[in-house]
């Protein structure tokens, strides 16, 4: 455009659009740093961005950022943001990181027209900023798509619990027959109606945007960086005859990228399920996704279910999570409308004589006169019996279809959005 006010005054309407398209309160020409003009205010919540906008042939100096610091200074509570549309200057990006003290960050026309067509990228696009600046002292600018280094071997939380064969063998995993489902065991049945107070608690379920295996160990690992991995971890990786079960974190990041193995069977399939159960603060989560079995490894479909007593008077830690993985908006907690749990007795006619195909063993503490306790039994299915399947007690999820199932119970990933129940 000829006329470069014009110019002006539309470049700062289509990021005042930017903003309000996240929910942010935007004010043109705000007086908050009068007697200075401001371009932008935009708030939400606690967020507060002073925002400068520059569209000229050059890049934007450090004098823009110095014009843009004596603004702050008249602000309380305040984040700069300046937009330059020829991008910057390298002492101005210099001049950013060095003074971190009163953040500002930087955002070039190439990553604008990015947001532009995906204004929802915005939030992580500046959460990613701040943390750069933050974390690392460094002003992030046009974030360089770089080969990703091979990734280090995990530390990870391990499980002192082991499964035990009948010739004595300790395994940290066990094989299986079995199907595809996002279902696994759990030891322990973590009950989040077991309070004193009336009704059901609440689910939280996230989209996690993984798009391969490395991205899911990538988010095992923020977890375990943020404290929600632990030695109580339950997995089960599901292929379409076999099933693989497992405790502990670390057994778990292990044990996934051995897929050549699990699809070297017959009858394998071109993809697996798995599902991994960890306790939390209020209650417990799934993280489930179906995984291609060959070389790409493409992940779909991953969910973090976090099935929860009562929503937390601090979500905090769920909110830092969910921005550590990019989520940033749009989650909600839903109360479930029934119990989480359900245990089923089977009648007399459906018992019968079986055999334990392995023991879990729990070690001892320091006050335990035992070193070691058996804690559950691994048991065939009863209910794979042909003659059993018109049972009334039949669920949605097919259990009837596992071939192993922990004396304790079984949970499905799915969360509410599954109506299959815990069996004992």
């Amino acid at each position: 455009m000829a006329d470069k006010t014009k110019r002006g005054r539309l470049f700062e309407n289509l990021v005042a659009d930017l903003f309000r398209a996240n929910h942010f309160d935007v004010r043109l020409n705000a007086g908050v740093a009068r007697p200075r003009q401001t371009d932008l205010l935009a708030t939400r919540a606690a967020e507060v961005y002073l925002i400068e906008c520059k569209w000229r042939s050059a890049r934007a100096d450090i004098d823009a950022i110095d014009s843009l610091r004596a603004r702050l200074r008249r602000t309380s509570g305040a984040i700069g943001l300046m937009i330059g549309m020829a991008g910057f200057s390298g002492t101005a990006i210099s001049e950013v990181a060095d003074h971190r003290e009163q953040p500002v960050l930087l955002l070039s026309g190439d990553e604008l027209r990015r947001v532009v067509d995906r204004p929802a990228a915005l939030l992580d696009l500046l959460w990613r900023k701040g943390e750069s600046l933050r974390v690392d002292g460094q002003a992030l600018v046009d974030e360089p798509a770089r080969r990703q280094p091979r990734r280090k071997p995990l530390t990870l939380p391990d499980s002192p619990t082991r499964f035990v064969s009948p010739a004595h063998q300790h395994m940290s995993l066990i094989e299986t027959g079995g199907g595809f489902g996002q279902l696994t065991f759990t030891h322990d049945l973590v009950d989040i109606d077991w309070v004193a107070a009336s009704g059901s608690g609440v689910t939280l379920d996230v989209p996690v945007p993984v798009l391969s295996e490395r991205g899911v160990l990538d988010l095992l690992d923020k977890l375990a960086s943020l404290g929600w991995a632990s030695s109580d971890a339950r997995w089960s990786i599901h292929q379409s005859t076999t099933s693989w079960h497992g405790f502990g974190a670390a057994a778990f990041a292990a044990e996934l990228p051995q897929w050549k193995q699990r699809a070297d069977r017959p009858n394998s399939h071109h993809s697996e399920e798995f599902c991994y159960l960890d306790s939390c603060t209020g209650g417990f989560y799934t993280l489930t996704s179906n995984i291609s079995a060959e070389r790409t490894r493409w992940a779909t479909q991953t969910v973090l279910s976090f099935q929860l007593q009562g929503i937390p008077l601090d979500v905090a830690p769920l909110l830092q999570l969910c921005r550590a993985i990019g989520i940033h908006d749009n989650l909600h907690f839903r109360p479930l409308t029934a119990r989480s749990t359900r245990t089923v007795h089977l009648p007399d006619w459906m018992t019968s004589s079986v055999e334990p195909g392995a023991h879990i063993v729990t070690p001892g503490t320091d006050i335990d006169p035992h070193p070691e306790w058996v804690t559950g039994v691994v048991l065939p299915n009863p209910l794979r019996q042909s003659r059993w399947r018109s049972d009334p007690l039949r669920a949605k999820a097919d259990l009837y279809d596992l071939e192993g199932g922990s004396v304790a119970s079984v949970h499905c990933g799915l969360g509410p959005a599954c109506e299959c129940e815990a069996w004992s």
